[in-house]
């Protein structure tokens, strides 16, 4: 008999996750958000060994509990509720594989993204990218293959030179503002951390914040500058198929790691 397997969210990825899975685990979607009375009952009813929780955290309505079947659980943003608990516990989050893969998807959804919601060619376009990690670099490679300058901003000394040996323009995350006054640039922030004033968002053509929530806007819930947008779970969008998959290999990964340590 196939171990159990709980898939909780609403992501357009967990269907090809759970298409995945079904390979060698029984699987069953519950389609939600919300840990509440009817989850913990349903879940426990189900009595899942394996549970996958959807990258972000989910809103509490009820006390945290798990069927005694539970042995592994895959989370995406920590809270406290799994802290403490005495079970297998995987941030996929944390996958480097998947980060870096996550990433590539990014890039080429942020490109579809623009296409669709600007109507204009990449080409020659000037974009400053604010930060310098996986996404960033992703983002630099495929819009300067596509004709567009780049410029990468960060505070990062060693990342800001990093950047320059690739051919790329850089600046200091102190100096953009000043620099874009004009208005003839795009900004695009992977940064998760508030350091863009509000009204600072006017000197670009269009700030794309691909931050997770809250984003990079200091004052977040109001005076919302209409060139701002946050297109956040650009895989998901785009390539739910593909995004799936790659999160479906994650964790196949890691229990085929903890079957060859039995």
């Amino acid at each position: 008999m196939n171990k159990k397997c709980a898939i909780i969210g609403t992501d357009d990825r967990l269907l090809y996750l759970q298409e995945e899975l079904s390979s060698n685990l029984e699987v069953k979607l519950f389609s939600t958000m919300v840990w509440n009375e009817k989850l913990v009952q349903d879940i426990h009813e189900f009595q899942p060994h394996v549970m996958f929780f959807p990258i972000q955290a989910m809103m509490m309505e009820h006390p945290f509990t798990l069927p005694k079947s539970c042995e592994v659980l895959f989370i995406g943003k920590k809270f406290e509720e799994f802290e403490s608990r005495e079970r297998k516990v995987f941030y996929y989050l944390e996958d480097e594989q998947w980060i870096w893969d996550n990433a590539n998807l990014t890039a080429e959804g942020f490109i579809n993204y623009f296409y669709l919601n600007e109507k204009r060619s990449l080409y020659n376009k000037q974009f400053i990218i604010t930060g310098y990690g996986r996404v960033g670099k992703r983002l630099a490679y495929a819009l300067h293959h596509l004709g567009a300058k780049v410029i990468i901003s960060v505070r990062s000394e060693h990342q800001l030179f990093e950047a320059k040996s690739y051919g790329y323009q850089i600046e200091t995350l102190d100096n953009i503002i000043q620099k874009s006054e004009e208005q003839s640039t795009y900004l695009i922030n992977t940064i998760p951390s508030k350091w863009l004033i509000n009204t600072d968002a006017s000197c670009f053509i269009k700030v794309f914040d691909l931050a997770s929530k809250p984003g990079c806007l200091i004052n977040n819930e109001d005076n919302i500058p209409i060139n701002y947008v946050n297109p956040t779970s650009l895989p998901g969008m785009f390539f739910p198929q593909d995004a799936g998959y790659l999160i479906a290999r994650s964790v196949q990964t890691q229990l085929s790691v903890l079957e060859e340590e039995k």
